[in-house]
């Protein structure tokens, strides 16, 4: 027996330099070729996620997010 779960993610953010990931109306990242969710990462004291082998902190983010205007 196999059980499967969809969900419907609609983008709200999308990440300059980083055309690959987004994040959805639920606050939470997705990478669009795996089609997963991103897991917030702590490196060191720093909140942030790898995107690509490079780490990114959430302040780091904020400037690069541009809203999906609909």
């Amino acid at each position: 027996m196999i059980i499967v779960k969809q969900k419907i993610i609609k983008a709200k953010w999308l990440i300059d330099g980083q055309p690959d990931f987004f994040i959805g109306e639920d606050k939470k990242m997705y990478r669009l070729k795996t089609q997963r969710e991103i897991k917030l990462t702590l490196n060191g004291y720093t909140k942030g996620y790898y995107l690509n082998r490079k780490f990114f902190s959430l302040h780091q983010l904020r400037p690069l997010l541009r809203k999906i205007d609909v």
